[in-house]
């Protein structure tokens, strides 16, 4: 695999290239993808320095609870004004095929105004020496089950794409010690992969793992830590692997791109900020993406029978498991049921919660206008109802920006990027802290924010009409 290591290797070696020289952007999508990729970008961090919490803007310090080579625990600090003993544990796992775990950067800052968040930081195999031992399917799952302890109390599972089966398989191993999370909440990817629609567990299963390790395993080149470790390279997370077939490399990257944040909601800006992260990438350790492609498009035990993923007990692995699936309607990899097919693991073929945005692509489903606006409060009031003791200010109907006299969608997602989701948290803004808001959005010239807190007041009940 030379494309591989003349990749990886530029980072190591060769100083970066000068604007002068000529770019393979000239020969056409396919290149113009490579430039992009080849083009070094710095690891991303969440840099999420302030959220409002009780409608009272503070410091957020990120920190890390636990590490090993392969992980490390990072949780969310937030300066609360009042007692946060009540606020709902949430743990985000990131996708795990290749980008790195920034990608859930919108998902992480929708939830910290009234979450106590945590986040799987997944470690670029390529910064792991060969000492570390493997990091399989079993490891991923044992390493979701020690961050559960780790963070302690009851802890609210946020499972997205690829990272589902990982939740999937951690939820099951923590029911069997009757430890089971408080909730478990899977946002896009495949978990019964009979409806595949893309074609690729047919592929995989007619190819078989042999091909798979000729076509898309490579090891580390040297002098990375992770020296001839074998490796998925985040370079195939680009060409869309895990939702593409490979033999369509040649689209033009943003048509892919664009075709993954479909209905997101965002503008161009946010969408260009985005689309820098889609393209900060890491390796993920090969018999992690091995074990996964086994168990999920070739075996498929994640179905009704249940197949091997897991011994038979007398009960469903899922059961006593609260659990909400979110799809997208424009995800061909990750929609079409195969979410919502993880319903039947809890023995209630019919109960639990799903939600499908049928405008969506995969991304929007966890970032984006379309995220924050529309999937974000189900989520939330999803996790309240079962949070304990409940949650103080549990979302409701009500609590919908777009109800507000004046506010249109636009105007919603620059709230949201303030941290502002929800009616209640409008109503809580002090005059400071209303005045401070007014100047980030710019309406400092025509007060809104103030106008907006009573109309929020009013809506709640809170105080007679405005």
């Amino acid at each position: 695999m030379p494309y591989y290591h003349s990749y990886s290797g530029s980072e190591a070696d060769n100083p970066p290239r000068s604007p002068s020289r000529r770019s393979p952007e000239a020969s056409g999508p396919s290149a113009d993808l490579y430039a992009r990729v080849a083009r070094r970008y710095c690891p991303p961090t969440f840099n999420l320095g302030t959220a409002f919490v009780s409608g009272v803007r503070g410091p957020v310090v990120e920190r890390v609870l636990r590490a090993s080579p392969f992980w490390k625990l990072i949780a969310f600090d937030r300066l609360a004004p009042e007692s946060d003993a009540t606020a709902p544990s949430v743990l985000v796992l990131p996708p795990y095929a290749g980008h790195c775990p920034t990608l859930v950067r919108d998902t992480v800052a929708a939830f910290l105004p009234d979450h106590s968040v945590h986040v799987a930081g997944w470690a670029d195999a390529r910064r792991v020496p060969l000492s570390a031992g493997p990091f399989g399917l079993g490891e991923a799952v044992e390493a979701v089950a020690d961050m559960i302890a780790e963070i302690g109390g009851p802890v609210h599972v946020v499972a997205i794409a690829e990272a589902g089966v990982i939740g999937i398989a951690a939820a099951a191993l923590l029911a069997r010690g009757n430890r089971s999370p408080a909730s478990l909440t899977l946002i896009g990817g495949p978990v019964d992969c009979r409806a595949d629609h893309a074609g690729l567990a047919a592929e995989a299963t007619v190819r078989g793992l042999d091909w798979l390790v000729r076509t898309v395993i490579a090891p580390v080149p040297p002098p990375f830590e992770g020296a001839y470790r074998e490796v998925f390279p985040g370079f195939f997370a680009l060409t869309g692997f895990l939702t593409r077939h490979l033999d369509r490399s040649s689209i033009d990257h943003k048509e892919l791109f664009l075709g993954l944040v479909s209905g997101d909601g965002d503008g161009a800006d946010g969408h260009r900020g985005f689309f820098e992260e889609f393209l900060a990438v890491m390796d993920v350790p090969a018999e992690l993406v091995l074990q996964w492609i086994e168990a999920v498009l070739i075996e498929r035990p994640f179905t009704p029978d249940l197949g091997k993923a897991f011994p038979p007990n007398g009960e469903p692995p899922l059961a006593g498991t609260p659990l909400m699936t979110v799809e997208a309607g424009r995800d061909a990899f990750g929609g079409g049921g195969q979410t919502h097919a993880a319903h039947q693991m809890t023995g209630l073929p019919q109960g639990g919660c799903r939600h499908t945005e049928d405008e969506a692509g995969r991304f929007a489903l966890f970032s984006g206008a379309r995220w924050r606006a529309s999937i974000f409060p189900r989520v939330a009031d999803f996790i309240s109802s079962h949070a304990d003791p409940p949650g103080r200010s549990r979302p409701r109907k009500v609590e919908d920006l777009l109800t507000l006299p004046g506010l249109t969608p636009a105007l919603v997602g620059r709230l949201n990027r303030e941290g502002i989701y929800f009616i209640h948290q409008l109503a809580r803004l002090d005059e400071t802290s209303a005045n401070d808001l007014d100047r980030r959005l710019g309406t400092v010239a025509h007060p809104l924010v103030g106008q907006l807190g009573r109309q929020a007041r009013f809506r709640l009940g809170e105080i007679g009409r405005p």
